[in-house]
């Protein structure tokens, strides 16, 4: 499970193929501080740049992912930046058309959800996917609670979690509740990039733009095909 965040990096989509069922926090607590709910990293010839969606910031550690307003204007500046540094990889014209007709809205989430969705059909994907705003029972819980009684609702046997987890996991909780609790490793994957030397962890745009959705989808399933 994981928030819906903006232009996710291409660990997001792979520990997305690893599970049998993937579910989206649409509705817990919008992060207060800087993250990646609204924004990521792509590359350029003076190295990583960060595209933002602005975001209305009264009030916003208060509100949920789907309640998050945004400042209109960021569509325009976002494909231009793309164009800009991209219109030299070999799939972008491929991949350039996709992101130009995504929705642009008021609100983040359909915003986010646009993009993690038009990601999972180009690397053809097949995990189920759940929305937390369809389990609104226990839209309440946080971390480890919200983790338990979820495995619990789908009967699920074993939770994959990301390094961050380890922040905040219990092992024990999941021991005692008969969940085998597990950790993505995701070594950084390596891939022909423009301007120089390769970055790590950036948008999982820049591996479209470079590599297409073919290998794309090779390199984020081969270990679950494994």
């Amino acid at each position: 499970m994981h928030q819906p965040n903006y232009l996710p990096w291409p660990g997001y989509f792979m520990k997305m193929a690893q599970c049998d069922m993937f579910v989206i926090l649409d509705t817990v607590q919008f992060p207060q501080g800087r993250s990646v709910a609204n924004r990521n990293l792509i590359k350029t010839p003076h190295g990583p740049k960060l595209l933002t969606v602005p975001v209305k910031r009264k009030g916003l550690g208060l509100q949920r992912y789907d309640q998050v307003q945004v400042i209109p204007g960021w569509k325009k500046k976002h494909l231009h930046a793309l164009r800009l540094y991209y219109k030299k990889a070999p799939f972008f014209a491929e991949i350039y058309p996709l992101l130009e007709g995504l929705e642009d809205s008021p609100y983040l989430l359909p915003i986010n959800i646009a993009f993690i969705m038009l990601v999972y059909d180009l690397i053809k994907l097949e995990t189920k996917l759940v929305y937390l705003s369809s389990l609104p029972e226990y839209s309440h819980l946080r971390k480890n609670d919200l983790i338990i009684q979820l495995c619990r609702h789908f009967s699920a046997d074993c939770y994959l979690s990301g390094w961050g987890g380890r922040a905040y996991n219990k092992p024990e909780v999941f021991k005692n509740h008969g969940i085998k609790l597990e950790y993505m490793d995701y070594p950084p994957l390596t891939y022909p990039q423009l301007w120089g030397s390769f970055i790590p962890n950036l948008s999982i745009v820049d591996m479209l733009f470079n590599c297409g959705a073919k290998v794309t989808r090779r390199l984020l399933r081969k270990e679950r095909q494994e």
